[in-house]
């Protein structure tokens, strides 16, 4: 298998974007501008996944403003205020979604039909990735303020501590570099796509939990058996709340 995981990002004069990427036991990990040569020299020249990640809404949607389902499930409560996601139906959050298609054109074109609940290209959400494998009692520490803060937060709490990699260790046949840098990687953008290419990963072995609509798209989250009690709940709560949302629990 080789994987793509892309956290997307906005500026052309900034290394926002993170991009890592598995070939068998070949990792790579590093941060481009958006330009497309400046992206796709991050790659090997013979590299073309198999399964994708992408930080980001998905097409068809990123070129119209539709609300999303996957969004509006997790800005309730007990997301709220632990790992929503932004909304990208209006503002900046339309940006987002020019962005992420620009960048799905780059590195998955030849994937566009496989954009589907179990498909080869699936949106990740590093912050809910995160967040609902952290306990509960963890949250009152956590920093108030960006959003970048709290993900860098929660990778601490998770990945950091090699937690993650433990816990994933029964699910996926992980190199030992993929698991040594997801302890030890600091920088905000290669920690994100390295969350991108675990969500790849999963969807790949299709144990990820998907959550959203066929409309608005998935986001793919950790199988079941990593969840937090409250996060289970919460989701339980969330499918009462929001009509039409689904959840397809992995693992």
């Amino acid at each position: 298998m080789k994987l793509l995981g892309v956290d997307v990002g906005f500026s052309a004069k900034r290394a926002t974007t993170g991009i890592a990427w598995l070939d068998g036991d070949r990792l790579g990990v590093a941060t481009a501008r958006t330009y497309k040569d400046d992206r796709r020299r991050k790659l090997p020249p013979d590299f073309h996944p198999s399964h994708i990640a992408l930080d980001g809404p998905l097409p068809p949607l990123s070129h119209g403003d539709a609300r999303r389902l996957c969004e509006h499930a997790l800005i309730h409560a007990p997301f709220h205020n632990r790992c929503k996601p932004g909304l990208s139906d209006f503002g900046s959050g339309l940006r987002l979604r020019r962005e992420s298609w620009a960048a799905f054109e780059e590195f998955g074109g030849d994937l566009a039909a496989s954009i589907t609940r179990e498909g080869l290209v699936a949106e990740a959400f590093p912050n809910a990735f995160l967040g609902v494998m952290t306990p509960a009692e963890a949250y009152p520490r956590a920093p108030k303020g960006r959003r970048g803060k709290r993900f860098d937060w929660l990778y601490d709490e998770v990945a950091a501590t090699g937690r993650l990699a433990r816990e994933l260790s029964d699910l996926l046949d992980l190199p030992v570099e993929v698991c040594i840098r997801l302890r030890r990687e600091r920088n905000h953008e290669k920690r994100a796509a390295l969350i991108c290419l675990i969500t790849a990963a999963l969807a790949a072995q299709r144990i990820a939990t998907t959550v959203g609509d066929e409309a608005g798209g998935w986001f793919w989250l950790p199988p079941r058996s990593l969840w937090q009690p409250w996060a289970v709940a919460g989701l339980d709560q969330v499918l009462m709340r929001v009509q039409g949302v689904s959840v397809a629990w992995g693992g």
